[in-house]
């Protein structure tokens, strides 16, 4: 997508800060960018551009020649664009501080964060439960695009889901402390 950003947030009094958080990046999505929190504490919240900053390499040692380097890049482009959340009477205040942005709009599917939001309970169920059976990332992509069009998601999305499901499923334990108390559970017992 080549078109510019849309507006920055309206100004407005939101009941709670999830409720804020939700509304403005419904917006951004809408206008193809995203928030990404960047400081927090209990009297104001800083919401800024995903784009905001600039590349932090990391792991680069200064000696190494430059052809030895690897050549990464990052989607930070030093965006201003920036809003804050205050306390007011028992509900938190928009306020945008910068409206502007250096960079196009992208889309939506683009955003992990915009990915995740139109993923339902359900969805993440049938996902994992599709997973578990050994279907491959592929097929419960293209499965899923089918049944629900209206979905975002990516093949590195089924991934993370189930990767999640199984550390809940883990419990904290490592795979074969996991195996173990599952067949003790079952009353199989293992020959000593």
């Amino acid at each position: 997508m080549t078109s510019p950003c849309g507006l920055a947030p309206p100004e407005d009094l939101y009941p709670d800060l999830p409720s804020l958080y939700t509304s403005i990046q419904a917006f951004a999505c809408v206008n193809g960018y995203a928030f990404a929190t960047r400081t927090t504490n209990a009297k104001r919240v800083l919401y800024t551009c995903d784009r905001a900053g600039s590349y932090r390499p990391t792991g680069r040692r200064s000696e190494a020649h430059s052809s030895r380097q690897r050549q990464s890049s990052s989607k930070r482009c030093g965006c201003n664009m920036r809003v804050i959340a205050k306390p007011e009477d028992d509900k938190w205040r928009l306020t945008v501080i910068e409206a502007t942005y250096n960079h196009n709009a992208s889309s939506a599917i683009a955003y992990p964060v915009h990915r995740v939001a139109t993923l339902s309970a359900q969805l993440c169920i049938e996902i994992v439960s599709n997973a578990c059976v050994g279907i491959k990332n592929n097929q419960i992509l293209s499965s899923l695009s089918i049944q629900h069009p209206e979905i975002l998601f990516t093949s590195s999305d089924i991934t993370n889901i189930t990767q999640a499901e199984r550390l809940k499923d883990l419990g904290g334990r490592i795979p074969i402390q996991w195996l173990l108390w599952k067949l003790k559970l079952l009353a199989i017992h293992l020959p000593s």
